[in-house]
């Protein structure tokens, strides 16, 4: 690791960035307020990331070690009749049951509305596998001898099915309530049908042998609400078919789907083969054949190139209201082919972990955007392979080791002859402080990129720079700087009707809209400033003297974007940017010291801690030709980028 980081900082420096870029999301992110419930692993990552580079600390930080212990357990012993080993087993499942219901006594119906906070943290808290997993690992260590007929057991809810040796079919349904199933098949080319979701409860398939088919029109195999859903085959070339949230697919909880032998096929709509959302944790651990996995797509609103696919090692959050899971998709050996659109193989999108770790064989990926190793929007994405010839295709771009707004996003190939093609914003590269990071260790590679940015370009964000990182033998260098534009937006397609209601009484308006609901907030940021640029003397009066009963609220943000429209009347405004320069948010506080634009105001902002704050400190310095005071909490490269224009300045002014 110090060889990576000192080639990485040798890097950064030739990039006029130096080492103390990589920590710009760290900064950004600890003067934002807490983040929302997510693992800790993402904000770990975020804070340090070159830890997205290594696959195997990811999959341990996340991955819990019960299931690790159960897919390596193996039957040992003599043989042991399975009626002598159920009570036992019963035992531990109620157990297991119990825990889970002393953890989350119930689980309301999740409606249109987000799940608070404290709920999400209560549903997270079924998490906790291990009772439930040791259970099946400890039968599944047993050389157990079946009954030919196949069995039902019961304890109250706790239900254990034992199929056949023969072709058996199971006919399956949700899970509910904190009840128990677990299904045990010794062999045979068996279906599986139905709606195979865990809906706070515990369930889990156990198949030891034959090419079995699982089927469903809903979501299945694997997939967890508030609860724990396993799926294990032991071997045979198997067939996995679901839509939605599907085969290692979790919310609140821990949805598993391990294979450990053949050729296999997994087959999704969308929304699953390792995905996780709010507190859940979805894997699919393939270990051994030559795989196919396919996930299409929903219609995407925003016609980005391809369906939403979120899919192959994916985590999502909403965005400003939840963070989001651990998703994973390990496959152990095997030429594998991956195939989705957007959001997929690798990648995550507000706070939350999405890892494609393919550790061997000459695979083939294929997808369209935010895919191959992208994390976006506070976010970690991460698409590791360790061996074989491979070949990597984006249709549409921004992956292949691409950070999006304050994320990382990596794609790390050890070793092989690969081949690499996308058409823009890929291969190491970032956008609004992210960290984009593509690592080939080796092999004689095709490299394609249709036009640039790509191959370690960074833009500069909030007055911080971006970082895009090349490891590889890829031809690369550093982009210029580009300092981020603002975005004017149309008033006249707005409502005339919006536009009255926040000149007439803004608070109220306001309110109505959610502080955490991102896709509102957005178009009401452009609706406040049209509406106070075209508001009367008297209704923009009304509009500053309820700006500053809201200055500490949310809703600041938007507060400082109109006030750059329209700034208050001389006696007012220095009032309105003092309550503003106290709020809890550095960008606000940012936003806050531009509309003073003051030189005693930005030489006091120099000794803030946050980097933001001092890098708009900085170019006011620079417009009003003064020096910074006191430059000893500013980060290198903020006051290389302060001497380095400040020259070319100087250079256009002389004759």
């Amino acid at each position: 690791m110090r060889t990576l980081a000192s080639t990485v900082a040798t890097l950064l420096l030739c990039g006029c960035a130096g080492p103390s870029a990589l920590q710009v999301i760290d900064n950004v992110l600890s003067h934002e307020g807490p983040p929302p419930p997510s693992f800790a692993v993402v904000r770990e990552v975020l804070a340090r990331p070159l830890r997205a580079m290594d696959a195997a600390r990811l999959f341990e930080r996340s991955v819990p070690a019960a299931l690790v212990r159960l897919a390596e357990a193996r039957p040992e012993g003599p043989p042991v009749a399975l009626e002598a080993a159920i009570e036992p087993f019963l035992r531990d499942l109620a157990e297991a049951r119990d825990a889970l219901r002393a953890a989350v006594p119930s689980v309301p119906p999740l409606g249109a509305e987000l799940p608070s906070p404290a709920l999400q943290r209560q549903m997270a808290a079924s998490a906790d596998a291990t009772q439930f997993l040791d259970a099946i690992a400890r039968l599944r260590r047993q050389r157990n001898v079946f009954p030919d007929a196949g069995a039902r057991y019961a304890r109250g809810d706790v239900l254990v099915i034992v199929g056949t040796a023969g072709d058996d079919v199971h006919e399956l349904a949700a899970l509910r309530d904190g009840a128990v199933r677990v299904i045990i098949d010794p062999g045979g080319n068996d279906r599986y049908l139905g709606p195979d979701i865990v809906l706070h409860g515990l369930a889990a398939i156990v198949d030891l042998g034959g090419d079995d088919h699982y089927q469903s029109d809903g979501p299945a195999w694997g997939s967890a609400v508030a609860g724990v859903s396993l799926l294990l085959d032991v071997s045979g070339n198997d067939r996995y078919e679901a839509t939605d949230f599907s085969i290692g697919a979790a919310l609140a909880g821990l949805g598993a789907v391990i294979d450990l032998a053949g050729d296999d096929t997994y087959h999704v709509r969308a929304f699953g083969q390792g995905l996780g959302l709010a507190g859940g944790t979805g894997v699919l651990w393939d270990h051994d054949g030559n795989d196919s996995y396919r996930a299409d797509g929903l219609p995407d609103p925003f016609d980005r190139g391809g369906g939403l696919s979120f899919a192959q090692g994916a985590a999502v959050g909403v965005r400003t209201g939840m963070g989001g899971g651990i998703g994973i998709l390990r496959d152990d050996a095997g030429d594998d082919t991956y195939e989705a659109q957007l959001f997929a193989q690798g990648a995550g999108y507000y706070y939350a972990l999405g890892l494609l770790w393919d550790r061997g064989g000459n695979d083939r990926y294929r997808a369209a955007r935010y895919a191959q190793g992208a994390g976006v929007h506070q976010a970690v994405g991460v698409l590791h392979d360790e061996s074989g010839n491979d070949d990597y295709k984006l249709t549409v771009g921004v992956g292949q080791g691409m950070g999006l707004d304050l994320a990382v996003g990596a794609l790390v190939d050890v070793s092989g002859d690969d081949r690499y093609a996308a058409p823009t914003l890929a291969q190491g590269a970032a956008t609004a402080n992210g960290v984009g990071i593509v690592s080939d260790g080796g092999g004689q590679n095709e490299w394609r990129l249709d036009q640039p940015p790509g191959r370690g370009s960074a833009e500069w964000s909030r007055g911080l720079p971006s970082v895009g990182l090349v490891l590889a033998d890829a031809p690369h260098a550093m982009a210029p700087v580009v300092h981020e534009s603002v975005a004017r937006g149309d008033c006249a397609a707005l409502q005339a009707r919006t536009l009255e209601r926040l000149r007439t009484n803004v608070a109220a308006a306001l309110a109505e809209v959610p502080s955490e609901d991102f896709d509102r907030m957005w178009p009401l940021a452009l609706a406040l400033r049209c509406a106070l640029a075209g508001a009367s003397e008297s209704q923009a009066q009304a509009m500053w003297d309820a700006f500053e009963n809201l200055a500490s609220t949310p809703y600041a943000g938007l507060i400082t974007g109109a006030l750059h429209a329209r700034p208050a009347p001389a006696s007012q405004m220095p009032r309105l940017i003092e309550r503003l320069a106290a709020h809890r948010s550095c960008g606000v506080r940012t936003a806050a010291l531009a509309l003073d634009g003051s030189a005693p105001a930005a030489q006091a902002a120099l000794r803030s801690s946050c980097w933001q704050l001092q890098a708009r400190a900085l170019r006011i310095l620079e417009a009003r030709g003064a020096e910074p005071e006191d430059a000893s909490a500013v980060p290198g490269f903020l006051l290389q980028d302060f001497q380095t224009r400040g020259k070319r300045s100087e250079s256009s002014r002389s004759p």
